[in-house]
């Protein structure tokens, strides 16, 4: 098992949205758990992380109608997450994987049981679900803790002279993830770039926690439902203890018609920012620093803007639901 995150490691991202409502919810909570005990089968998995979409960041009032925490207050979602004022609302899960393969592998190996607990979440998805691949490239994440593992990460801190690690609590923070869609050809600099914009950051920003950049390698098939035309159908005409026939995806059937990533990416290459922030406030001024801060803009104008083709970056704002990510213990 895996004690800090591992650059090459791979994340799934299901990406569905979803009908704001109690019900909802209580359908995520009743279904969540069995797929991720049925994921768990596979000795290629490290951990998963279950993203509620709150918010946008406005950058400068480019896009100026948004607002980080669209609700009366963090607290009033995390006591119930339909106090969200935006329907549809975004919901990201995160996969942690060894490999792109283990992924797509595990969904073919429990295909039956799997296809039969997503059908039961078919009434409140409104699009999707799509799911992009990604490799993490680089990334400074500290571990999820509880309150009563600060003391002790403290003192082995000062026991071994080295800077107090940053507190990420399980379920108390919100994540930025920014879509960056790159020039060709620029991928080594903006890699250069980003880390050194988000290293700035991180000892910079009051609040931020971590930060890890991933780069999109394509788009599974089986997880996201991506069937053939005849299993299109053959889903639609059950409520989920039916299968159909065959696992077919659009890419034919894994392990026969393709392995690895289902459906390679192509044209621009596209990267994922991820950031982890204390609070609202922590996330709204942080991440307003490459444009106000003259020596962080420079670094992230030269860094990161130069090599985008859609500027500036958006940044969606999540609070975590679910989550055990044993890769960044």
């Amino acid at each position: 098992m895996p004690r800090g995150m591992k650059n090459g490691v791979a994340i799934a991202i299901n990406q569905t949205s979803i009908v704001n409502r109690p019900e909802s919810f209580a359908q995520m909570q009743k279904v969540g758990p069995r797929v991720c005990i049925t994921t768990a089968n596979s000795p290629d998995f490290l951990g998963f992380y279950a993203l509620i979409e709150v918010g946008s960041h406005p950058v400068g009032g480019r896009f100026g109608g948004a607002k980080v925490v669209n609700a009366d207050s963090l607290q009033a979602i995390m006591d119930d997450p339909s106090a969200i004022n935006i329907n549809p609302l975004k919901l990201w899960q995160y996969t942690v994987w060894n490999n792109p393969d283990a992924h797509e592998k595990m969904h073919a190996e429990n295909f039956e049981r799997i296809f039969e607990l997503c059908s039961d979440c078919l009434t409140m998805v409104v699009e999707g679900p799509q799911e992009p691949v990604f490799e993490v490239v680089a990334s400074d994440m500290p571990p999820i803790d509880a309150m009563v593992d600060l003391p002790a990460q403290m003192g082995a801190a000062f026991a071994k002279q080295q800077p107090v690690p940053k507190a990420r609590l399980q379920l108390q923070r919100l994540v930025a993830i920014g879509e960056h869609k790159l020039k060709k050809g620029t991928e080594a600099e903006f890699e250069k770039g980003v880390v050194a914009t988000l290293n700035t950051l991180k000892k910079e920003a009051p609040g931020m926690i971590g930060w890890m950049v991933m780069k999109r390698l394509g788009e599974a098939a089986l997880g996201p439902l991506q069937f053939g035309p005849k299993e299109v159908w053959q889903s639609l005409e059950t409520l989920g203890a039916n299968p159909p026939d065959e696992p077919r995806t659009v890419c034919g059937i894994y392990g026969k018609d393709y392995d690895g990533v289902a459906i390679p990416h192509e044209g621009y290459p596209e990267y994922y920012v991820h950031t982890e922030w204390q609070d609202p406030t922590a996330l709204m001024f942080g991440l307003s620093l490459p444009a106000v801060n003259p020596e962080i803009r420079k670094i992230h104008d030269e860094g990161v803007m130069e090599h985008l083709v859609s500027s500036p970056p958006y940044y969606r704002v999540f609070a975590p639901m679910m989550e055990d990510m044993i890769a960044f213990h």
